[in-house]
């Protein structure tokens, strides 16, 4: 009978340690993504604080614990995001504008060509016939002249180097304008993924 009496107790003590210990391991711990239902209230783990908030790289409206550090990177990315998607826009209008631009200089250096070729054709006549004048009245004409298409040859080649810069540079600004969007867009892919790492659901 006392045996019996004791096997009993030992079983309800054993069985009471069990029931006392499922609850303890149960218990849920805060890391990144478990559930929190108070927005804005903080707890601290260790030397780590969470916040329960929505996570902002996330749809869901779920309130879950986030590290600070996972709230600033995932709030950055989104950002960054946002200011990526409107320069990304305002790069890719101005290739048009810049377009535009090219095709004007490049007509404006073909305009100008045109006069540089004939006006040293004009140089070059004009030379001969200084070369082959015999009067002093037609060397000082001739001279006049000379110098005249001289100084318009000069400054025709003038604007077409200065033509050929400008669009030289706007090239460059084009190239600029097609290649940032897909530059901005690697730099926002790498912010998520950084941000997705401080994140991860159980740290």
């Amino acid at each position: 009978m006392f045996r019996k009496i004791a096997s009993l107790s030992v079983a309800l003590i054993v069985a009471g340690g069990v029931m006392v210990a499922v609850p303890a391991q149960a218990a849920t711990k805060v890391s990144n993504g478990v559930a929190c239902t108070k927005s804005g209230s903080t707890t601290k783990v260790g030397k780590v604080t969470y916040k329960c908030a929505k996570n902002p790289l996330m749809s869901s409206t779920k309130l879950t614990w986030l590290t600070l550090d996972c709230l600033t990177n995932a709030n950055s990315a989104v950002k960054a995001q946002k200011t990526a998607t409107t320069t990304a826009a305002k790069f890719k209008a101005q290739i048009p504008v810049i377009e535009l631009g090219i095709t004007t200089e490049i007509a404006n250096r073909a305009e100008v060509q045109v006069k540089l070729d004939a006006a040293t054709l004009r140089l070059t006549g004009a030379q001969a016939k200084l070369a082959a004048a015999t009067t002093d009245v037609d060397k000082r004409v001739l001279t006049t002249a000379v110098a005249s298409w001289t100084s318009a040859t000069r400054a025709y080649g003038s604007k077409i180097r200065s033509i050929d810069l400008l669009v030289k540079r706007l090239e460059a600004s084009k190239l600029i304008a097609v290649s940032k969007p897909g530059e901005l867009a690697a730099n926002v892919s790498r912010s998520r993924d950084n941000a997705k790492i401080i994140c991860t659901k159980g740290l």
